[in-house]
């Protein structure tokens, strides 16, 4: 079976995490800008789902992210 082989860079946003340090409330950011990329394994117009790696042979993957649509501010597909 062929396996559809297309990468995905993409830009979101996200709410922040801070780690629980002492801060000042204008060390607060709010908003986490990211970067992901990875293999298209599920995409709709809710979501897209990438994979960092996939098994060729049990068609397997793992290290998953699945990014909401309504955060992504850019999306750039390549074909391998």
């Amino acid at each position: 079976m062929e396996l559809k082989r297309t990468v995905a860079y993409v830009r979101w946003f996200d709410s922040a995490i801070y780690k629980g340090e002492p801060c000042r409330p204008d060390e607060l950011s709010g908003i986490c800008h990211n970067e992901s990329a990875g293999l298209v394994v599920d995409e709709d117009k809710d979501k897209i789902t990438l994979a960092l790696d996939r098994c060729l042979d049990t068609q397997d993957v793992r290290l998953v992210i699945s990014i909401p649509k309504a955060n992504v501010t850019s999306i750039r597909r390549f074909r391998a």
